[in-house]
């Protein structure tokens, strides 16, 4: 591996770390803020899936050299624009980590990165789940 590929691959390693990391602090937030406890189960659920994704990727950047950088900041309340922004990007993820998995020339890493890709299949059905019983709360209120 050039030493070009390899600073391309931890940079990769570190967006896809700060962006699980993002989108578990939303979630959380997000969880927080909703009336109903079945909801506020499945973001919690989504939230745990990105941390342990975000702690696989820090154990890949330290393992490869790199430092990881700070939790990324967010608004004090988030709204469920970004909860459904976050939504939309799920599906971006999944497409990314496939991406990312067939250009790894690691074994190891590639299967990391199919295994991530596959969890966030999880997380874009659940957050399909959530938003679609908000809509029918919010619409039968």
């Amino acid at each position: 591996m050039t030493p070009k590929h390899k600073d391309r691959l931890l940079e990769v390693l570190t967006e896809r770390y700060a962006d699980e990391l993002h989108d578990a602090a939303l979630v959380e937030e997000a969880a927080e803020g909703l009336p109903y406890e079945h909801l506020r189960k499945v973001l919690r659920r989504i939230a745990a899936r990105e941390r342990k994704h975000a702690e696989w990727l820090r154990a890949k950047i330290r393992e490869r050299g790199g430092t990881p950088p700070p939790p990324p900041r967010l608004p004090a309340a988030p709204t469920w624009r970004e909860v459904l922004e976050a939504f939309e990007s799920e599906k971006a993820d999944q497409v990314r980590y496939l991406e990312e998995a067939y250009g790894a020339d690691d074994p190891e890493l590639r299967e990391l990165l199919r295994r991530i890709q596959q969890e966030e299949e999880a997380n874009y059905r659940d957050l399909l789940d959530v938003v679609t019983r908000m809509e029918s709360h919010a619409g039968g209120a």
